[in-house]
C-alpha cells in the first residue's frame, strides 16, 4: 500500500511542479506582450507624426528621361527584348543607373501604351494600330 501512496504523493507534486511553471510562463508571456502593445503604440504614434510632414514624392526629373531612352531602344530593335539588355542600354546611354528595373518598366508601361510586356522580363513595342 505504501507504493500506491508515493505515487500518489509523486503525481500531486508534479502537478503542483506544473501549475508553477504554468503561473510563471503566463507571467512572461504576458510581461512580453505588454511591452510589444507598448512599442507598437510609440511607433503608430510616431509614424502619424512623420506622415504630417512628409512630402510627396514624386517621380524625379531624370526618370522621364530614361524612359525616353528606354522605348527609342524598344522602337528600334523591332523584336522582344529582355528587361535586362533594356537596362544596360540605358545606363550606358544616360550614365544613370536604374535600381529596380522591374518597377521602372511598370511605371513606363502606362505612359507608353505601345510598349507591351510580353512575359517573365520580355518587352516590346507594338506598332500596330491601337
Amino acid at each position: 500500500m505504501s507504493g500506491r501512496f508515493t505515487e500518489q504523493q509523486a503525481i500531486k507534486t508534479r502537478l503542483s511542479q506544473i501549475d508553477q511553471a504554468e503561473a510563471q510562463m503566463l507571467d512572461a508571456l504576458q510581461e512580453e506582450r505588454d511591452a510589444l502593445l507598448k512599442r507598437l503604440q510609440e511607433l503608430e504614434n510616431s509614424e502619424g507624426r512623420e506622415k504630417e510632414h512628409a512630402v510627396s514624392r514624386r517621380p524625379r526629373e531624370n526618370v522621364h528621361e530614361l524612359r525616353e531612352v528606354a522605348v527609342a531602344y524598344l522602337k528600334e530593335r523591332k523584336e522582344p527584348v529582355r528587361a535586362v539588355e533594356i537596362q544596360e542600354f540605358v545606363e550606358l546611354a544616360t550614365s544613370k543607373r536604374i535600381s529596380n528595373m522591374s518597377s521602372f518598366m511598370k511605371a513606363l508601361e502606362p505612359e507608353y501604351d505601345r510598349v507591351v510586356r510580353l512575359g517573365r522580363g520580355l518587352y516590346i513595342y507594338e506598332y500596330g494600330v491601337k
